[in-house]
C-alpha cells in the first residue's frame, strides 16, 4: 500500500512514523521539514526558533522521544512569570491552572485584582452551578465564575499568549478542556480545578525538551522515517486527482492508495478544492514573530522565567522569555538570551515591520520593562506567518463536520495537524498518528 503524507511539520512526520512499518509512505514537504520546530546556533548554543518545550500532561511528546531515541530530555528551571500590568512588573499569583486560581489568598497578595475584583473572584464559591452549552469563550466561561478581573488580568495574558489570540473569541472547549471539566464537575470552579490538581499531580515536570533542543527530535525523526524507507519529495502539492480507487498527487500524477494531509487547514482546503470541505477555509490563522535577543549579562529578576504582556498595553510584545535562565543549557558566561515574541490575531504590526526595526520595537520595550541599558548585541528574527490557529467557538464541532464531509467526498485521505485538534507538540503528534491510523483502517474497510 502507498501512502502520500503532504506536508512535514510534526504532525506529518508522526504520521509517516506511524505508517512506516505499514506502507510505502512518501512525505511532500517543500521547504524544511519540521514546521516551526527548529534549533539553530545562537550565542554559541543551540537555542529553539520556534516552541522550545513540550508538555508533559499527555503522553505524546515522551512517547516520540523514546520511539526515536531521544532520551536525554531535561525541565525548565522552575520559576516565577511576572505580568506587565500598569507601568510595573507584578508577579502571577501562585496556583493558577492557566490564568484561573484554585486559591484566594494568593489574588490578594498579588496586587492585581482591585477589592471589588476580589470580592467578584470569591463569589465563585458561593455561585450556583451553571450550565454550560456545547462551547463558550474562554472568557465567557472565566468571567461568568470569577468576574471580568481574573479573566482579562490572568487568563487572557496567558491563554491568549499561548494561542495568539484573545479570549473573547477562544473556544473554551477547544483551548482550556481542564477549565470545563471542572466547571462540569463542580458547583465551584475554583474548588473543581483544586480537586483535579489533587487528582493529577504526580510531581514531574510540567514541561521537557531535548537537551540539544527540539530540532533534536526532528532530526532523529527523520533519520528513523529515512532508515524505514520512507521517501521525501520536495515538492509543493497542488492538488488531488482520483483515479478510481486511487489518488493522483499534483504535480507529478504519482498514484497514491491513500493520502494524509498534513497542513494547516486553508493548504488543505486549496489541495482538497472544487470537492472538499469548504470548512477548512473558515478556520484562521495569526502570525507571529519570535526575536532572540542576545545581551551582555543582564541583571534580570531572580527565579523568573518570562514576562507576560496583555494586549490591552498597546504594546507589541506579548511575552518574554528568559531562556538564559529557564535553560541552563542555553546559559553562556557574561552572557544573556531572551526571545522575545510578537504577532496576535488581528495585530498585524509585527509583519510590517522589517526585521531591525522589529528588533528596535521590541528591545525598547524590553528596556521599558526591566531597565535594560544595553542595547542587544546579536539578535535573529523568525517569524511564523499563518501558523497560529484561532480556535473560535464552536471549533470542535466545525472540526467533525469537516472529517465528515471529508470521508464521504474523499475516502482514504484524511487531515492533521494543529489546525484541527489542538496547537502544541503532543496534539499534533497525537493528530498525525490517528491520521495514520485512519487511512489504514479506511484501506483495508474498501479494499
Amino acid at each position: 500500500m502507498r501512502v502520500a503524507v503532504i506536508g512535514g511539520g510534526i504532525a506529518g512526520l508522526a504520521a509517516a512514523w506511524q505508517l512506516r512499518s505499514e506502507a510505502d509512505v512518501t512525505v511532500f514537504e517543500p521547504s524544511r521539514l519540521g514546521g516551526k520546530i527548529a534549533t539553530e546556533p545562537f550565542e554559541g548554543r543551540d537555542v529553539d526558533c520556534g516552541p522550545d518545550a513540550f508538555i508533559t500532561r499527555t503522553p505524546d511528546g515522551i512517547a516520540l522521544c523514546a520511539e526515536v531515541g531521544v532520551d536525554d530530555l531535561v525541565a525548565p528551571q522552575a520559576g516565577r512569570t511576572l505580568l506587565w500590568w500598569q507601568g510595573r512588573l507584578r508577579a502571577l499569583p501562585d496556583g493558577l491552572v492557566l490564568g484561573a486560581p484554585k486559591r484566594l489568598l494568593p489574588l490578594v497578595r498579588s496586587g492585581l485584582l482591585t477589592p471589588s475584583g476580589l470580592l467578584r473572584a470569591a463569589a465563585d464559591l458561593v455561585l450556583p452551578l451553571r450550565r454550560l452549552p456545547d462551547d463558550v469563550s474562554v472568557r465567557e466561561l472565566v468571567a461568568g465564575r470569577f468576574g471580568a478581573q481574573v479573566a482579562d488580568r490572568l487568563v487572557d495574558p496567558l491563554v491568549g499568549g499561548i494561542h495568539a489570540g484573545s479570549t473573547k473569541d477562544l473556544s473554551a472547549m477547544t483551548t482550556v478542556p481542564q477549565l470545563v471539566e471542572a466547571a462540569r464537575k463542580s458547583r465551584s470552579l475554583l474548588l473543581g480545578l483544586r480537586r483535579a490538581a489533587q487528582a493529577t499531580s504526580d510531581g514531574g515536570p510540567l514541561f521537557l525538551a531535548p537537551r540539544r533542543g527540539l530540532g533534536h527530535l526532528v532530526e532523529r525523526t527523520i533519520q528513523g522515517l529515512d532508515n524505514a524507507g520512507v521517501q521525501f519529495c520536495p515538492l509543493s502539492v497542488t492538488s488531488l486527482i482520483r483515479d478510481g480507487q486511487r489518488w493522483r498527487v499534483e504535480p507529478g500524477g504519482e498514484p497514491f492508495d491513500a493520502v494524509v494531509v498534513a497542513t494547516n487547514a486553508t493548504a488543505a482546503g486549496r489541495i482538497l478544492s472544487p470537492d472538499g470541505p469548504s470548512g477548512l477555509f473558515e478556520i484562521p490563522t495569526a502570525s507571529v514573530a519570535l526575536v532572540t535577543l542576545g545581551y551582555p549579562a543582564i541583571d534580570l529578576p531572580q527565579g523568573v522565567n518570562g514576562v507576560l504582556v496583555p494586549a490591552s498595553t498597546g504594546w507589541l510584545m506579548t511575552a518574554c522569555s528568559f531562556g538564559s535562565a529557564k535553560w541552563p543549557h542555553w546559559a553562556n558566561p557574561g552572557r544573556s538570551i531572551l526571545r522575545v515574541s510578537a504577532g496576535r490575531d488581528r495585530d498585524t504590526r509585527a509583519l510590517a515591520l522589517g526585521d531591525e526595526e522589529l528588533v528596535d520595537r521590541l528591545a525598547g520595550e524590553m528596556a521599558t520593562a526591566l531597565g535594560i541599558r544595553d542595547q542587544p548585541h546579536t539578535w535573529r528574527v523568525s517569524r511564523w506567518p499563518d501558523s497560529f490557529p484561532q480556535y473560535r467557538v464552536g471549533h470542535t464541532a466545525q472540526v467533525e463536520r469537516i472529517t465528515d464531509e471529508l470521508r464521504r467526498t474523499y475516502p482514504k485521505v484524511t487531515i492533521c495537524g494543529a489546525s484541527y485538534n489542538g496547537a502544541g507538540i503532543p496534539a499534533c503528534i497525537s493528530s498525525g498518528r490517528a491520521a495514520a491510523r485512519t487511512v489504514l483502517r479506511a484501506t483495508r474497510e474498501l479494499r
